[in-house]
């Protein structure tokens, strides 16, 4: 593969990694200031989809 094109893909995988850990963050800060159906619902949601971010990342890099 292109060393170029090589280097954009890791580029984006590390994108897709590091919005994956923000949404992480961003779920733990949801579980642990606000209580109540709804942000239990949000942070699950939110967790989810650094799933797929982190699913993403891991598929790009075995191109």
């Amino acid at each position: 593969m292109d060393p170029k094109v090589r280097s954009k893909i890791n580029r984006i995988a590390a994108e897709a990694s590091a919005i994956a850990r923000e949404l992480d963050d961003i779920s733990n800060g949801l579980s642990h200031e606000f209580k109540g159906i709804g942000s239990v619902k949000a942070a699950a949601g939110l967790r989810r989809s650094a799933e797929k971010y982190r699913y993403v990342s891991y598929k790009l890099r075995r191109i």
